[in-house]
């Protein structure tokens, strides 16, 4: 799963605490994420960047998970539910999500859009790009299961039908799963990044996409993390704080974010991911002629 790519990208600073950080271009996909990501019709590349997996590229022990997901129009998951809230949020073009009752509703994100869905709601997505350009999206699990396939269901229709064309069973098969109506959905688990409130704080645009109990933030859908866009504009830096209540993980999106971690600059590119612990000191620099935007996820029942 860490296996090198053939392009350059940066070395990770060797100050830095042994497994807080990765280097998402230095990451190889995880063939055996399920056992369906390389059959036609189905085939997508997967990152986790934090799991509970051994080789984990983050070993920090964190309370969710966070990966990405390249894939082309044509393909996608077989449709399925989960008894925990998962979050997709497209970083490159766009996808489909289909969800509810044998997946009876469709709705598309575009990037930086987010859809919290709701637990034990049937969902399947797929790309709106062509090969060979893919799409790509974050999936983030709000869960603390060891392996997170162990919450993931499907009906025994579905797993009949898989079965029939010679797929492996994944999945707990149920019957216990809800529907979820498209006006419910768009009221309260898709965030447009569009229509997003930026609001200045610290020296930054801070737009709240999830926080439960917070009126402020867009999603509706109950989290154990609050989820932030953080945009820096070109040549500028956020103030310092000196730490936070949680452990906090950022995401880098766009333009060359740096952060300053106990004062000590921090390159991030695209996709990398860097958790700082609660004690740390943190700011955040926008390099060159393009603002930083990054996702910052809080990692809110973590205090380590």
């Amino acid at each position: 799963m860490t296996q090198p790519q053939t392009h350059d990208f940066l070395p990770v600073p060797d100050f830095l605490p042994e497994g807080a950080f990765a280097r998402h271009a230095s990451l190889d996909w995880d063939r055996a994420a399920y056992s369906d990501v390389s059959e036609e019709g189905r085939r997508r590349k997967i990152i986790r960047m934090i799991s509970r997996a051994p080789n984990a590229p983050v070993r920090v022990r964190h309370n969710f998970q966070i990966g990405s997901i390249d894939s082309s129009s044509g393909n996608g998951p077989t449709l399925h539910a989960h008894d925990y809230p998962e979050i997709f949020i497209p970083v490159r073009s766009g996808y489909f999500v289909d969800y509810g009752h044998e997946g009876r509703h469709r709705a598309r994100l575009d990037t930086y859009d987010a859809f919290s869905l709701p637990l034990n709601v049937l969902r399947k997505f797929e790309a709106t790009e062509h090969a060979p350009r893919e799409s790509q999206m974050l999936s983030v699990f709000d869960t603390t299961l060891e392996d997170a396939r162990k919450g993931i269901k499907v009906t025994p229709q579905i797993a009949a039908a898989d079965a029939a064309a010679g797929l492996p069973l994944d999945f707990e098969v149920s019957e216990d799963l809800v529907d979820s109506s498209p006006e419910e959905v768009e009221a309260a688990h898709i965030a447009r990044f569009a229509d997003l409130r930026a609001e200045p704080v610290d020296g930054l645009l801070l737009r709240r996409l999830v926080a439960t109990g917070d009126p402020r933030a867009a999603l509706r859908t109950p989290h154990t993390l609050e989820i932030d866009f953080l945009e820096v504009a070109p040549g500028r830096q956020s103030s310092t704080q000196p730490g936070s209540d949680c452990r906090e993980v950022f995401v880098a999106l766009e333009g060359r974010p740096v952060v300053l971690w106990n004062e000590r600059p921090v390159e991030m590119e695209r996709l990398d991911v860097f958790s700082i612990g609660r004690a740390d000191s943190r700011a955040i620099r926008a390099e060159g002629a393009a603002r930083a935007l990054l996702l910052r996820i809080r990692d809110t029942s973590n205090k380590t």
